[in-house]
């Protein structure tokens, strides 16, 4: 079906998007670290450097519904997939905009989460089983910062 090099071309485009999948995770992984940790610089916030960077790739990962939604030129599920696309993008932005850091992060996780779930659900949308897999995998570390930031809010940290 697919030629030597085509397969070939296919391998390297999934080692890159999975290595820039879990390359994204650094971000919240070091931004969770220097808060539970204390770490702090003048110039720099963890927490608003976590939120704001949460809110770009919630933003980023919803846009990626409306690319597929237009690929599937024929499919019913087109106008909802698009809504919810922009729907992501407002709720990221409202999470940015809020001076309440434990909201913030409570509307980020849920929106991952619903996110992933409608991603699941929409078999209009033919996902690869590898993306499914590298979704829920980063989903899960994505999700399990954000409650790591939520309890270092609510209840302190290491200091």
């Amino acid at each position: 079906m697919f030629s030597a090099e085509d397969e070939s071309a296919m391998g390297k485009n999934e080692r890159v998007w999975l290595g820039l999948g879990y390359a994204g995770l650094l971000p919240f992984i070091l931004s969770t670290l220097m808060v539970w940790l204390g770490w702090q610089l003048p110039w720099f916030s963890a927490n608003f450097a976590f939120i704001s960077y949460s809110a770009i790739i919630l933003s980023f990962i919803s846009g990626t519904l409306w690319g597929r939604a237009l690929a599937l030129s024929t499919s019913g599920t087109i106008g909802r997939l698009l809504i919810l696309s922009n729907l992501y993008s407002i709720l990221a932005w409202v999470a940015l905009l809020l001076n309440q850091e434990v909201i913030s992060l409570a509307i980020l996780s849920v929106g991952y989460l619903s996110l992933l779930a409608v991603e699941k659900k929409s078999q209009a949308l033919c996902l690869n089983d590898d993306y499914l897999s590298m979704r829920h995998r980063l989903t899960l570390v994505a999700v399990s910062m954000h409650l790591l930031m939520l309890i270092h809010q609510l209840f302190g940290g290491l200091q």
